[in-house]
């Protein structure tokens, strides 16, 4: 060691030597990983180049691919609507035929009967008055309208309540309008 070093040295006090001592051992662990980064950087960068190289050729042909899928796509798209909308006026034709056969109107589209409809039809057959209990247990017993509601009672009230076809005659008591 030079001298001016070896005397730098004895001037320092213990707790200096510590402290140079940890700064060197962290810039020893910095510099070991700055040389694994730096050949993960060079590898990614072999990795572009070679991806870079072949672009011509690989990239036009996945977009014609995508193309082509896409397309594939929007015609079996327009083939299942077309198909759904010829069952939709099978479906009508039929029930056109069916219900003139029988001499009823058809029901709503789609073949469903509205809620309206069977509290009007269940008021009429009742002479036109039903308390809500009443209106309630004939639907249910007859099953006169299908429903996956768990709560029917809240469906037929609502029904009640917006209907312009019955009107509100007391308290839980209806009448036709």
């Amino acid at each position: 060691m030079p001298r001016s070093q070896k005397d730098f040295l004895t001037q320092l006090s213990a707790s200096e030597m510590k402290r140079l001592l940890a700064a060197r051992e962290r810039i020893d662990v910095l510099e070991t990983e700055k040389a694994k980064l730096t050949t993960a950087l060079e590898k990614v960068d072999r990795e572009l180049e070679a991806l870079m190289s072949g672009v011509g050729g690989s990239a036009t042909s996945s977009r014609k691919k995508a193309t082509k899928k896409k397309t594939a796509k929007k015609k079996t798209a327009k083939k299942k609507t077309a198909k759904k909308n010829v069952a939709k006026k099978t479906t009508r034709k039929a029930t056109k035929k069916a219900a003139r056969k029988t001499g009823r109107k058809p029901a709503a589209a789609g073949g469903r009967v509205k809620l309206e409809d069977v509290v009007v039809s269940v008021l009429k057959k009742n002479g036109g008055t039903m308390s809500f209990k009443e209106l309630f247990a004939t639907i249910e017993k007859g099953k006169l309208f299908k429903t996956k509601s768990k709560n029917f009672d809240n469906v037929l009230r609502r029904t009640l309540s917006t209907t312009d076809k019955v009107k509100r005659a007391g308290r839980g008591i209806y009448t036709l309008s």
